[in-house]
């Protein structure tokens, strides 16, 4: 009887040993193998940090929001991903570029009721952005001024001022899915497209699959064959099927990848440790408490123009309990682009008529003001 329990004490403590062992060895390899873990680790083995730990008996503790943004009780992040422009015939991307916002969400974070809410802004929306000449696409904004630049454009649009900017290229989304083992996804069509500039060569068939992470990408950024409210519902179909995965057990191993490819080319005016205890304490909200928005809008011949009756609804009830007193939408309008078009053709006609040259206008490009006018001799 001694024999057997001397047995049991024996094969118990090899047990423990053996958790320990394998504990000690994964907190190792996630120590050494993710910068972005040993600086939380670091932080987290603070004096004062760990007497918080102790106190509290949470090993996050000091990664709840009450500790990392202390008094505020909700705020409003804007998350963009972002593509690059790459050297021609070559997969680099060059370096000077901060990319267009191929998507971009505007969020309400409401930490005492638990909930998420996300508007969708199209990435063709029609904007008059600070600094810049004439009428352009909104995701034009972080090419030319960053994450401070599309800040503005979001405070003179939707009169809504962000508290935290996040911005990641596509790239670091890319490693995530791939650090995750793919995604599950259903493709309605055939998609099929090829961008040498953007480097971007999308060909998938239709139906439910398993993709990797390149072209989970191209599932998201593809924009040529559907209008900008199918692209906009494809990346919150690609946001369900990541989260998903990153709930998976098996993937708990995948996490110092995952860590170093979400502050791969990140920028924020957040701290890591901020972020940490955003994404800790998203993990926690309900599915239920998540609500995913598409701003509505109007298609255009070249942008896509705001529904200002339906949009101010929408903001107001994500934003402001309802209340569309509080909202003051400054966005460019079918309607407005419709007279600015037939403005500058009374003045074609005006120039002609005064001066004997055929005045044309300049065809609509992306980022291209539409008030500059040629003049060209002789009849049509």
């Amino acid at each position: 009887m001694k024999s057997r329990a001397r047995k049991l004490r024996m094969f118990i403590l090899l047990g423990f040993c053996s958790v320990v062992a394998v504990t000690g060895a994964v907190a190792g390899k996630f120590y050494y193998s993710s910068p972005a873990i040993r600086e939380l680790a670091d932080n987290w083995l603070k004096p004062s940090n760990l007497a918080k730990t102790i106190k509290s008996g949470d090993p996050l503790a000091i990664y709840n929001p009450a500790q990392q943004f202390p008094g505020v009780h909700s705020m409003n992040l804007l998350i963009m991903g972002c593509d690059a422009d790459y050297y021609p015939g070559k997969p680099i991307p060059i370096p000077t570029s901060n990319g267009r916002s191929d998507a971009t969400m505007l969020c309400h974070v409401n930490f005492d009721t638990n909930q998420i809410d996300i508007v969708s802004i199209p990435r063709d929306s029609a904007s008059r952005i600070p600094g810049h000449r004439g009428i352009s696409k909104i995701n034009a904004a972080h090419e030319w001024g960053g994450n401070q630049l599309s800040d503005e454009v979001i405070a003179a649009d939707y009169g809504i001022t962000p508290d935290y900017t996040v911005a990641a290229h596509f790239s670091s989304f890319q490693k995530i899915v791939d650090a995750v083992g793919g995604v599950n996804l259903y493709v309605d069509k055939s998609l099929n497209y090829d961008d040498n500039w953007a480097d971007l060569h999308i060909h998938l068939k239709p139906g439910f699959q398993h993709l990797n992470g390149y072209q989970a990408m191209g599932f998201v950024r593809i924009r040529h064959c559907d209008s900008d409210i199918i692209r906009e519902e494809r990346q919150q179909e690609f946001l369900e099927a990541l989260r998903k995965q990153l709930e998976s057990p098996s993937n708990f191993l995948a996490l110092p990848a995952v860590l170093n490819a979400v502050t791969d080319n990140l920028q924020s005016n957040m701290t890591d440790e901020q972020m940490l205890s955003l994404l800790h304490w998203a993990t926690t909200v309900p599915k239920t408490n998540i609500h995913l928005n598409i701003l509505p809008v109007t298609q255009g011949r070249s942008f896509v123009y705001t529904d200002v009756n339906r949009a101010s609804k929408m903001i107001a009830d994500v934003f402001y309990h309802g209340d569309i007193s509080q909202v003051h939408l400054n966005v460019v309008t079918l309607r407005q682009m419709d007279a600015r078009r037939a403005g500058h053709r009374m003045l074609s006609r005006a120039v002609s008529h005064s001066t004997g040259y055929r005045a044309r206008l300049t065809p609509v490009k992306d980022n291209t003001p539409i008030n500059v006018i040629h003049s060209v001799k002789g009849g049509v």
